[in-house]
């Protein structure tokens, strides 16, 4: 790839919604090419407690819930007890492959458009209130305010 391009492959942003319920939740959203793995997932991280309740010299991985996106799946990643000391906590995944689909998402998108069932699209308010999200983003990377930094493929 041509660095002077300045074609982005990597994108990171933090939103915040403003109302009560979300109030100091961060949305972190990355989308990137060529990087090491290839995944489709939302990722919801617990909180860490406020307290080492055990006396721990370190905090413990917090909990994590992971929906894959594709193929079809739900994992859960939770921190357990493991074997011998009880107060040793490692990190467990649990997940599940779901019934596979006879077409996969897009398809099952352009068949709804093609029938006229908008179940599975935004409406047009969706994508207007998208734009102007992401907009201003846009506008700081073409006017040079944020800098596209380079990463190895696969890194």
């Amino acid at each position: 790839m041509d660095p002077k391009r300045g074609t982005e492959t990597f994108a990171e942003v933090t939103l915040f919604v403003d109302n009560w319920r979300w109030s100091g939740v961060p949305f972190v959203l990355r989308s990137g090419k060529a990087l090491a793995r290839d995944r489709k997932e939302i990722s919801n991280h617990f909180k860490p407690v406020p307290h080492l309740t055990f006396g721990q010299e370190t905090e413990p991985r917090p909990n994590v819930v992971r929906l894959r996106l594709e193929p079809d799946a739900v994992g859960l990643e939770v921190n357990i007890n493991g074997p011998g000391d009880p107060f040793d906590l490692e990190p467990v995944e649990l997940d599940t492959e779901l019934a596979p689909q006879e077409l996969p998402a897009y398809g099952r998108l352009l068949l709804g458009v093609l029938e006229g069932d908008p179940t599975l699209s935004i409406r047009a308010d969706e994508a207007e209130e998208s734009w102007r999200i992401i907009e201003p983003v846009l506008g700081a990377w073409k006017e040079g305010r944020v800098p596209l930094l380079e990463y190895p493929a696969g890194s």
